[in-house]
């Protein structure tokens, strides 16, 4: 999925939908790791403070603070399993809650606190800096999250103003109180929006990051069997030898005369249905594309790809696609037959250059399939004498022929003894 960048905003937020939800599903699990140890660390903190307080303020008052802070490690505990839970992603309301759990506990702990005079602060200075602590924890913990945040902000400052008013407080005691709030919860709402801004540039960079390299593996896919791709992304030198595959060379009878008469476009069209046709062949029979070159395909069976019977295949392959030929060709009102060459011993695969990067099969075995294209009868299909012995239970066979091939010498074909239209 391709990510933009998200709109600019007091509240950005991704164009798509889907992008927006994953965006806050990753974010929040990667933030809940990161909370879940903070919340843990608030509960020892909260008890070392008990603890503390024994020596800071009489016995009677201290257990005071513990009774009115009771709930405050089962509700940190709570939240704490709830960052555990893979629904905390969508959970955003959790983080509210705790915020407003908190509060009762927090205003009785400061009348005790400030009843006793130990820290010689007033009330509203002493919920000012609560809410302060609480905001900045929430600052850190609403990821992906501004909107709530921002929201519980404003809210926040609602609810210090209704404290203090209820406790009678003056309208400028409120005032000051409020200010230096309101100074502290902006610089916070800023922080959240930063973390969440920079958040959302290395997603969406991140994003597509991974689109584009998607598309080069798929390129790589597509040019290179897929055992051959992954070792080449590991930087691995790519050169095999095999014992014994079987090559596959096809060429279109005629094809000159035909491009001259079908023009450019219907020629590549032409060569687009046949070798469409001869890659879906590819896949049927268990064979591997090797390459096209011009008007010819290339395809073996027995290296990369392991068919059950890597000779009975690939002469399956080339009665097939002969037959396919014709097909296609009269969509386009023309006699499309071929030539086929196919041997089998040993040869060398390997993956050379750094441009236009293909796999390809080198040796006595491809030069052989090559000569014995060139050595089949039009709409034919020759093949050497290891073929022959493979297949000859499968496939009647003309008598052989000797022949003189380029760069092989005497050599026996024999031809497949196939019907004259398919």
């Amino acid at each position: 999925m391709e990510v933009g960048s998200p709109r600019r905003a007091l509240f950005e937020r991704f164009a798509d939908p889907a992008v927006e939800r994953r965006y806050r599903a990753e974010q929040r699990t990667r933030q809940a790791w990161f909370t879940q140890w903070m919340v843990f660390g608030i509960a020892a903190l909260i008890l070392v403070y008990w603890a503390a307080n024994f020596f800071l303020i009489d016995t009677a008052s201290a257990l005071a603070v513990i009774a009115d802070q009771a709930t405050f490690l089962p509700i940190l505990l709570g939240f704490g399993w709830l960052l555990r839970q893979p629904a905390y992603a969508e959970a955003w309301w959790a983080d509210i809650l705790l915020f407003i759990l908190v509060q009762p506990g927090l205003l009785r702990s400061i009348d005790t606190i400030v009843a006793t005079q130990a820290s010689g602060w007033s009330f509203n200075a002493q919920l000012c800096y609560g809410l302060q602590i609480a905001m900045a924890m929430a600052c850190l913990t609403f990821a992906a999250s501004v909107r709530p945040f921002f929201a519980l902000s404003l809210a926040s400052v609602g609810y210090l103003v209704a404290v203090l008013a209820i406790r009678g407080y003056p309208g400028e005691a409120i005032a000051y109180t409020v200010q230096n709030y309101v100074s502290f919860a902006l610089v916070l709402i800023f922080v959240n929006w930063a973390i969440d801004d920079k958040a959302r540039r290395l997603f969406a960079a991140s994003a597509s990051l991974d689109a584009e390299r998607g598309k080069s593996e798929r390129l790589l896919a597509d040019m290179l069997p897929e055992p051959i791709a992954e070792r080449l992304k590991s930087h691995e030198a790519i050169a095999d030898g095999f014992d014994e595959i079987v090559v596959v060379f096809v060429d279109l009878v005629g094809f000159t005369a035909l491009a001259q008469r079908l023009g450019p476009a219907r020629i590549v069209e032409l060569l687009n249905a046949f070798f469409s046709r001869a890659d879906h062949g590819t896949d049927l029979f268990g064979l591997e594309k090797v390459k096209t070159i011009g008007d010819a395909y290339m395809a073996v069976a027995g290296a990369i790809t392991q068919p059950p019977r890597p000779h009975k295949a690939a002469v399956d392959f080339a009665t097939w696609l002969r037959r396919e030929a014709r097909e296609a060709g009269r969509a386009f009102g023309v006699d499309l037959r071929l030539h086929v060459g196919i041997a089998s011993g040993p040869a060398i695969g390997g993956v050379t250059g750094s441009k236009r990067l293909s796999y390809d099969y080198w040796g006595h075995t491809v030069n052989l399939a090559a000569r014995l294209q060139d050595a089949a009868t039009a709409d034919g299909i020759a093949v050497s004498e290891p073929v022959w012995l493979a297949v000859r239970s499968s496939y009647a066979f003309l008598a052989p022929r000797s022949i003189a091939l380029k760069g092989v010498g005497a050599t026996l074909v024999y031809d497949l003894d196939l019907p004259a239209h398919g």
